[in-house]
């Protein structure tokens, strides 16, 4: 699930940020990592990997909570979506709802302002790890304009519930101006599988 928005970060992979080996403690140490998958790894890494990473996700969710840079906390939230993140829940949203939008300086040094990529990456990650039960608090995010376009990348999750709460946020949201055109062309390709001429 969370591999197709992993795919988003395509572009920012060629700056990508290491994380150093994390002891139990939650230091840094060159001996002894506490997760395998860390150890002078870019978390990346992780992004696009087919691999179970399920003891690294404690890692993870303690680096989302320190002040790393935009493209490295992106990266972090981007590794975090997959289903076996999902008692990450509470954590996920509510560093989704504090991150910034807009342009900023995404990496530490860089003066140039490029489009920030955290809210997206917790974007991702909450629609992988989005259930039925957290199904009222999704359809609230993707219902607030204040998130902007990462929205966008709730719609998968929608799709995919089963509940009439999600298919009626789908409708209502065809005429959000932040995900109208996503929502149209989703129902177009359903269309045009379908055999079905629009």
């Amino acid at each position: 699930m969370g591999r197709a928005c992993g795919a988003a970060g395509g572009a920012r992979k060629s700056a990508r940020r290491t994380l150093r080996p994390i002891t139990s403690r939650g230091g840094s140490s060159s001996k002894g990592p506490e997760c395998g998958w860390l150890a002078g790894r870019s978390v990346w890494d992780l992004v696009n990997t087919s691999a179970n990473y399920a003891e690294a996700i404690p890692v993870l969710l303690r680096h989302l909570l320190l002040p790393y840079s935009d493209r490295t906390r992106e990266g972090i939230a981007r590794a975090l979506a997959v289903p076996t993140a999902r008692t990450a829940w509470p954590t996920l949203v509510e560093e989704y709802r504090k991150a910034p939008m807009g342009m900023g300086p995404i990496a530490p040094g860089e003066a140039e302002e490029l489009r920030l990529g955290a809210k997206d990456g917790l974007a991702c990650a909450l629609a992988a790890t989005a259930a039925e039960d957290v199904m009222p608090e999704l359809v609230a995010l993707a219902k607030d304009p204040s998130h902007g376009p990462s929205r966008c990348l709730f719609l998968s999750a929608l799709k995919r519930s089963k509940s009439d709460m999600a298919r009626a946020a789908l409708k209502e949201l065809a005429s959000d101006p932040d995900l109208k055109k996503e929502i149209a062309s989703s129902r177009h390709d359903r269309l045009r599988d379908a055999g079905t001429h629009v």
